[in-house]
């Protein structure tokens, strides 16, 4: 499933009025309004047990979602299901230092150290 693919599957079943991000580099990829949820969008063509997550990418959407009033969501496709984490400041999230790919741009074969942390996808909503 490609992410616009899960986009158009979380409106048409769980969230009626999702709308995108106005811009493609926004930190995040929807939101919506009714529901109050900031969300972060990932499509994975290999189903893992874990599912890594960017402390960068975290901290942006648990403080964005905060001062917006809204609560910060982390949804990710597998060939297994899809999986919801409801992101918080109080989670306590193991984080580590990985040398990774610097951007998902396949042609950039640059990498660099992030620190990451692995959510266990038990411990998510199955959405589907």
């Amino acid at each position: 499933m490609k992410e616009q693919e899960l986009f158009d599957w979380i409106k048409a079943y769980h969230f009626k009025d999702l709308e995108r991000s106005p811009n493609e580099y926004d930190g995040f990829d929807c939101m919506t309004k009714e529901f109050k949820l900031f969300i972060e969008l990932k499509s994975r063509n290999t189903h893992y047990d874990t599912l890594l997550l960017e402390k960068k990418k975290y901290d942006f959407l648990v403080d964005t979602a905060k001062d917006l009033g809204m609560y910060a969501w982390y949804i990710n496709s597998t060939p297994a299901g899809i999986y919801g984490f409801a992101l918080r400041p109080d989670l306590e999230l193991k984080w580590e230092e990985k040398w990774l790919p610097s951007t998902t741009e396949f042609v950039n074969k640059s990498k660099m150290t992030k620190t990451v942390t692995f959510l266990k996808v038990e411990d998510g909503v199955k959405l589907l």
